[in-house]
């Protein structure tokens, strides 16, 4: 059996440091959260901080802009509370979502992609932004649903469409959970909406065909962070470790193929690259990656226990 890699884990950023406290070390809060306020101050954190230009914002770019540069910031834990972030996020939201526009439904789903919808919600709910807005534009993309339980941004430019994405589905569901975690959606609807997007990618086993058993697209499979908007077996696994879907044996089979990608020294690899410009440079191509390892593991420790995991509120 190969070793648990906790030291290592815990010689890293504070990113993870303070998650693999929580989520592995089973640490109290009081513990995490002080390893949790060090991320502006060291590492990656910090370099994100160094690289905000004058106006309060990221450079523009693909992957560099400010909205993916705080969905990035999230996936570190960074503080909610930071005055300089948080001021980023406000100014972003205010730009794009008005208060005409947040209660405009029809220029939301015609002018908007529904990731990015679902990266609106995912920003504002975490850095308490304003919930009158929030919870019109969670309505919005609630009723957006579509018939097979998931979310497809390409909706917006090809009405027929009925098929949904594996992509836009989770971007929309992170935005949603948040939402729901902070009280901007019931959580019963939530819970609801939840349900029949999980059941929509279980029928797919996370990344084959519902139809043939073929892997959809070999990209699912890649070990990548960060993820921006692209989906991956990895983010749907760690997106699931926080339901009771995470017991259901159709997870089984991508269970699998990841711990089929654990090395002998208990750690997964950074396998591939999503093309695009980068703030900051995580970890060696082809080196060990604590991100990853991170998450595999924090996934196995849940569908060994049998149980969620949920994390505590954003806040």
């Amino acid at each position: 059996m190969a070793p648990v890699p906790l030291d290592w884990l815990m010689a890293g950023d504070p990113a993870i440091r303070w998650q693999c406290m929580r989520d592995l070390l089973d640490r109290p809060a009081e513990e995490w959260e002080i390893e949790r306020r060090r991320i502006p101050n060291e590492g990656w954190g910090a370099q994100y901080l160094a690289a905000m230009t004058a106006e309060g914002g990221w450079p523009k770019g693909r992957w560099t802009d400010t909205v993916w540069t705080l969905l990035v910031l999230m996936d570190l834990g960074f503080p909610p509370d930071h005055p300089q972030v948080v001021d980023a996020a406000w100014a972003f939201l205010e730009q794009n979502l008005s208060p005409s526009r947040a209660g405009d439904e029809g220029w939301l789903l015609q002018r908007v992609d529904l990731c990015h919808l679902g990266f609106w919600l995912r920003i504002g709910a975490y850095f308490g932004w304003d919930s009158a807005r929030l919870s019109l534009l969670a309505g919005t993309v609630l009723r957006a649903q579509m018939a097979d339980g998931g979310w497809n941004c390409r909706v917006r430019n090809y009405p027929e469409t009925s098929h949904s994405s594996f992509h836009t589905t989770f971007n929309v569901l992170e935005g949603l959970r948040g939402a729901a975690e902070v009280g901007l959606i019931d959580s019963a609807t939530f819970r609801a909406s939840e349900e029949r997007a999980l059941e929509f990618m279980l029928a797919h086993h996370l990344y084959r065909s519902d139809r043939t058993g073929e892997v959809i697209h070999e990209r699912f499979t890649h070990l990548t962070f960060p993820s921006h908007w692209h989906y991956t077996v990895l983010r749907g696994l760690d997106y699931l470790r926080r339901c009771s879907e995470i017991t259901d044996p159709r997870l089984d089979d991508p269970i699998a193929l990841l711990v089929s990608r654990r090395r002998e020294n208990g750690q997964w690899p950074v396998e591939k690259r999503i093309p695009g410009k980068t703030l900051v440079e995580f970890e060696r191509m082809g080196g060990d990656s604590r991100w990853n390892t991170l998450r595999a593991l924090r996934v196995v420790k849940a569908r060994a226990m049998g149980t969620a995991t949920a994390p505590p509120d954003a806040g």
